[in-house]
């Protein structure tokens, strides 16, 4: 099955699964805009870091990341003496990752992204960004003359701003990463009716992923609870509008934890 024929859908079973997922995404976002020459996608990039930096401010964020990262690097360290010398090293340069991270997140002191709420610049540059048309040139001259530097120089300056949240983007791609590997059930299922209901009782499921192919209208809504996981599909009308299909539908299934 190609990934370049079927859409991948990421659903976590975990609030804090959830919150990784979201910070991923972002990163994902403002990394795409400042990677951009064109000064407005340099824009929209300071748009991303605002996203980034009210979704790094949970005071619980720091103790989850080590909290995960603790139990992963427990987790790799038992099963390395068990390993076959040819597998050793995969799981070795994984451990390492896994300690870095943990060290680099140990050391970040205070909230995420400190450095930036306290930008007297950026803060005005946010303020204005909540008015519609709020960061025109006369509205911010500063701004202006940013966007209209060499791109190399803006973007030196957006990469120095997700550094001081680079812990934060590195802990959660391993978190991330090992959780989509950790497969438990992976193949084809079909949603009779349309729905699909998973009992999830003895099992730690964190993530659920489903492919469905890219010509496909179908719509997968996802809820579980520490019980079961529900699938339902639906299909958008001209108007956008979802209608809860009714047909047999089967589709690719992989549950992670």
């Amino acid at each position: 099955m190609s990934d370049q024929d079927h859409i991948l859908y990421e659903f976590p079973c975990h609030e804090r699964i959830r919150m990784f997922l979201r910070l991923e995404l972002l990163f994902r976002r403002y990394e795409w805009f400042c990677g951009e020459d064109n000064p407005f996608a340099h824009h929209a990039a300071l748009s991303a870091l605002f996203d980034l930096v009210d979704a790094s401010a949970r005071s619980d964020l720091k103790n989850d990341l080590v909290q995960e990262l603790s139990r992963l690097r427990h987790a790799l360290r038992m099963k390395l003496p068990h390993l076959a010398p040819e597998e050793r090293e995969g799981t070795e340069k994984t451990l390492r990752q896994t300690e870095e991270a943990l060290h680099g997140i140990n050391r970040t002191l205070g909230r995420s992204a400190q450095y930036i709420r306290e930008n007297e610049w950026l803060r005005l540059v946010r303020t204005r960004q909540s008015l519609p048309g709020g960061t025109c040139e006369f509205d911010l001259p500063m701004l202006h003359h940013w966007l209209a530097q060499p791109a190399a120089a803006r973007r030196a300056e957006l990469q120095a701003w997700e550094d001081t949240m680079t812990p934060t983007r590195d802990a959660i791609a391993i978190v991330l990463g090992m959780l989509r590997s950790a497969v438990q059930t992976d193949g084809e299922v079909t949603a009779h009716g349309g729905v699909h209901q998973l009992p999830l009782t003895g099992r730690n499921v964190l993530l659920a992923r489903l492919w469905l192919p890219v010509g496909d209208d179908l719509i997968p809504e996802v809820s579980a609870n520490k019980y079961m996981l529900w699938i339902r599909f639906s299909r958008p009308d001209a108007q956008r509008r979802l209608h809860a299909s009714t047909e047999d539908i089967t589709f690719r299934l992989a549950l992670c934890g």
